[in-house]
């Protein structure tokens, strides 16, 4: 009886041993990525709720696929740079930043996922000068604003025939005090974070001077990109695809992007 006890109790320690090693192999064990981004409220910001919707989106969509997201807030350029090299200070490992639209630039340094989150960009200007425009010459001559580290295909093109001027600060609060102060004749803002920031940020009575044109500068496609430092990115692009498709067939994804109109309102008459 005893003999076989213990032959008993080593056939259960064996499976256990088994267990444990199989959920130790790497396709068991819980992954990890590591994301830089920045402030872009309503989409992205240390201080919402789980970190704003894109990067709710992008949590989720991962952990569709058993990987968990560490985000790591920074100044767009130095969120930029972490990720481009891979490495941030203390030799931190970043595997890429969200939220960014694709250029051929950029493509050098990293690979583009499916769009996370899809803007309207539109040229907003005074009630006193408004900018009334329909295609992209009835814009000649006019100074346009955005922000140093953003990319403006289809103006930064006008730009380079001269048919505008470019003219680009570092945060939204300058951008708007150049409107204001009429140093420039409009800014170039997705509307729903132009809206977000007026509401925010600018008096009532700074708010009643600005107005926006319904024409499109363009339909801005934000991503999430991974280094090409890291070869094992290509599979994390893989699973983040496959994860953010799982939230769309499921309804999730709509059902985020339905909280965050419910939440959004236009302070402009």
């Amino acid at each position: 009886m005893i003999r076989k006890l213990s032959k008993c109790y080593l056939g259960i320690f064996c499976l256990l041993v088994s267990l444990l090693s199989a959920f130790s192999h790497p396709a068991f064990a819980v992954k990890n990525i590591n994301l830089t981004s920045g402030e872009w409220p309503p989409y992205l910001s240390i201080d919402l709720a789980k970190g704003g919707i894109a990067a709710q989106i992008v949590s989720e969509a991962f952990a569709q696929q058993g990987i968990k997201t560490y985000y790591g807030y920074y100044p767009w350029k130095r969120s930029y740079e972490y990720a481009r090299r891979g490495y941030g200070a203390a030799s931190f490992k970043w595997h890429g930043s969200l939220a960014w639209i694709k250029t051929e630039q950029r493509e050098r340094h990293f690979w583009f996922s499916d769009p996370i989150v899809s803007g309207n960009e539109v040229l907003f200007s005074l009630k006193s000068k408004p900018v009334h425009w329909q295609k992209i010459e009835d814009l000649e001559g006019i100074t346009i604003g955005g922000t140093l580290f953003a990319a403006y295909p289809t103006l930064e093109i006008a730009a380079r025939s001269k048919l505008i001027t470019l003219d680009k600060v570092g945060d939204y609060q300058s951008l708007f005090e150049r409107l204001l102060y009429q140093r420039i004749d409009a800014i170039a803002l997705t509307k729903t974070v132009a809206l977000h920031y007026m509401t925010n940020h600018l008096s009532e009575a700074e708010i009643q001077q600005i107005t926006y044109s319904e024409t499109l500068v363009e339909q801005r496609h934000f991503r999430l990109m991974l280094s090409k430092k890291h070869s094992e990115n290509q599979h994390y692009l893989q699973q983040f695809n496959q994860g953010l498709q799982k939230l769309k067939t499921s309804g999730r994804y709509a059902e985020l992007l339905e909280q965050l109109e419910s939440k959004l309102g236009s302070p402009l008459n």
